[in-house]
């Protein structure tokens, strides 16, 4: 009977430190945001999911960012959660432990999800014009009656990464290769999907202030800004086809020619197809400017009271004519 007794209270004691169902709790989603800023500020949003499998409630989470100092941003685009949350922020070996506790436990068969978003400081390097940063991609920790346990990964899990460099910054070194290097609103954009990337691994990127990449970023900016100009005038009932010509022109010679160019390290080409685009966006301001007006309005009044009779000015002109050579005649008689 004592023996008995004694392996309940080991099992109670097993229990308490390693919590039976902590293995059942897994990462079904783990997507980071990360946004570079020019002066080297790291913004992020983890887009996340959490699945209870185990019996016992999931009071949380906690993982680790490498900076020196984290700030929470509080709104619905940055951090949200639906069973509300309490966020502890812990220096920990000059890294920072963010610790998310839930308000509302989430109970066996349920799953979490939700946003946390902050600022980060000396995590990213800058030195002039060029950028560093090292993102490791680690599943965080559950918190099960106090206790912190590592998850695991759901094996469909999604896993996936964005990285916004700074505006006319170019990646000049990645490891590992991304899915693609998208262009975005004058960014370059690094994006993992999950097939290639994984737990474990750390995405190592660099990258530098490139003059031919921000001359056409310049132009991108102005394309997007006369497209919404041309949009306005054509909503007020404005003849803008001369205008979308030229724009449409610019597009092609920047976003697919230029751009295009630039990926294949061909400045030159590049520089020659900016600035063709830039032409075409100076004919396109023109356009919008001087050259197009508004459809013609119906004066106060009838239609018929705006017109005059065709040929009336020439009619009284040659009456005028004539009565004054007649009396003209008259006096010398």
């Amino acid at each position: 009977m004592a023996a008995k007794k004694f392996f309940v209270y080991l099992l109670i004691i097993l229990l308490t430190v390693y919590p039976a169902s902590a293995e059942s709790i897994s990462v079904n989603r783990w997507v980071l945001n990360v946004t570079l800023h020019d002066d080297g500020l790291v913004e992020e949003v983890i887009q996340a999911e959490i699945e209870n499998g185990g019996s016992s409630d999931l009071h949380g989470f906690s993982f680790t960012v490498p900076a020196s100092q984290v700030t929470m941003i509080y709104d619905f685009d940055h951090t949200a959660s639906f069973t509300g949350q309490v966020v502890e922020l812990q220096t920990v070996s000059g890294k920072t432990k963010i610790t998310i506790n839930f308000n509302d436990s989430i109970p066996g068969g349920k799953k979490w999800d939700g946003r946390i978003g902050f600022t980060a400081e000396n995590w990213a390097v800058k030195q002039g014009s060029d950028y560093s940063i090292d993102i490791p991609i680690e599943a965080p920790q559950a918190i099960v009656s106090g206790k912190g346990t590592a998850m695991s990964v759901s094996a469909d899990a999604d896993i996936r990464t964005q990285v916004f460099f700074p505006k006319a910054v170019e990646v000049t070194s990645i490891n590992p290769a991304p899915f693609r290097i998208l262009f975005q609103y004058g960014h370059m954009v690094p994006t993992y999907s999950s097939d290639k990337l994984h737990v474990g691994d750390t995405i190592s990127i660099k990258g530098s202030y490139s003059d031919t990449l921000n001359k056409i970023v310049g132009n991108d900016d102005l394309i997007r800004s006369l497209s919404t100009s041309i949009k306005q005038a054509k909503a007020q009932g404005k003849d803008v086809s001369e205008a979308e010509a030229h724009l449409k022109n610019a597009e092609d010679y920047n976003t697919n020619q230029a751009l295009a160019s630039f990926w294949k390290k061909d400045n030159a080409a590049a520089l020659e197809y900016v600035g063709y685009a830039k032409d075409e966006l100076s004919k396109a301001e023109a356009s919008l400017k001087g050259e197009v007006k508004e459809t013609p309005q119906p004066t106060s009044g009838t239609e018929g009271e705006s017109k005059k009779t065709p040929g009336f000015e020439a009619f009284v002109l040659v009456f005028i004519t004539m009565a004054t050579f007649h009396i003209m005649k008259k006096r010398r008689k």
